[in-house]
């Protein structure tokens, strides 16, 4: 039973649990929409990453904004998630031990993670034939806005 975490134990306001739902729900809607937006994946992924040990009910909600995303904005199905479970396999132990300073982390994770999911669609556009992301300027601003509000919040 320990692995069920209740919400009312993480001590969140009504409003903060509200906003957190509606966030999860509707903003993958209005990234399809607007597409100024950013999709926010290296700061999702940082959530899912930090809490996969400490509490699952924000990975899950993390996942779900990723599937949701993926269905909203026509990206690949899982992508993202697959390349989030690979940085953590592979990089976040070691980044882990040798960065203490925990917006560094914050950083180092949020840049591995979106250059990483920006090549792998590139690679699935190459592999597949199909067009899925331009590579602009907007990927660099999708990027750097990710890292910005991941480092002020």
């Amino acid at each position: 039973m320990k692995h069920y975490i209740d919400i009312d134990k993480e001590k969140l306001t009504l409003f903060q649990k509200i906003f957190l739902v509606s966030f999860v729900l509707f903003y993958p809607f209005l990234v399809s929409i607007y597409t100024m937006l950013p999709p926010l994946i290296g700061l999702v992924g940082y959530i899912i990453i930090s809490n996969l040990d400490k509490n699952i009910l924000y990975a899950w909600g993390g996942f779900f904004y990723l599937v949701n995303l993926e269905l909203n904005s026509s990206l690949p199905l899982l992508l993202s998630f697959f390349i989030i479970i690979v940085v953590y396999a592979l990089f976040y132990s070691n980044l882990k031990l040798l960065i203490r300073c925990r917006v560094c982390l914050l950083f180092a994770l949020m840049v591995i993670i979106d250059s990483s999911y920006y090549l792998g669609l590139f690679l699935y556009d190459i592999i597949f034939n199909t067009s899925s992301v331009i590579g602009d300027m907007l990927l660099i601003y999708y990027i750097v806005v990710d890292i910005l509000i991941g480092v002020f919040l």
